[in-house]
C-alpha cells in the first residue's frame, strides 16, 4: 500500500512505487513533531541529512545590496561593471573553489555558489565584500 502525506503543505511526496520523490527541506524549530512524523514514516532506504542552515534572506539582500554599490560607485580605469560581473569577481577572490573528476579522467573547476554557503560562511564572505567596498571606493 502506498502511502503519501503533506509536508508542511507544499506538495505531497510518495513512498512507493513510481511516485515522484521529492527533497524535503524543513528548518527546525522548538517543534518538531513534524520531522518526527517524517522520518517515522519515511520509506526504508531513505536518508536524512541534518546540517546548519544556509545563508539567510536578510544577509542575501545586504550582500546583494553591497554589491550594487559597488557597481554603482566603483569603476577602474573609467571602466564600470555590472552587479553580476562583480558577484563572479568576489566568488572568485574570495571563495575556495574545488576540483571535480569528470568522466573519462578529464577535470574541471568547480565554481563555488553563495547559496551553499552556511549563515557564518557567508556572513565570513559579505564581510570580506564589505571591506573591499570600503577600502576601494576611495582609491579606484
Amino acid at each position: 500500500m502506498c502511502q503519501t502525506f503533506d509536508v508542511l503543505h507544499k506538495g505531497r511526496w510518495g513512498a512507493c512505487g513510481k511516485s515522484k520523490m521529492e527533497r524535503v527541506k524543513l528548518s527546525l524549530g522548538k517543534d518538531r513533531s513534524v520531522v518526527h512524523h517524517i522520518i517515522d514514516t519515511a520509506p526504508d532506504g531513505w536518508t536524512i541529512e541534518v546540517k546548519p542552515r544556509n545563508r539567510t534572506l536578510e544577509q542575501n539582500a545586504l550582500y546583494w545590496t553591497t554589491v550594487h554599490q559597488v557597481a554603482d560607485e566603483l569603476s577602474i580605469d573609467g571602466q564600470k561593471y555590472t552587479p553580476m560581473v562583480w558577484h563572479k569577481y568576489f566568488k572568485q577572490r574570495f571563495l575556495p573553489w574545488s576540483i571535480v573528476e569528470l568522466p573519462y579522467g578529464h577535470l574541471a573547476e568547480s565554481e563555488p555558489s553563495t547559496a551553499e554557503l552556511t549563515k557564518p560562511e557567508f556572513s565570513e564572505f559579505v564581510e570580506q565584500v564589505m571591506h573591499f567596498y570600503h577600502s576601494n571606493k576611495e582609491t579606484i
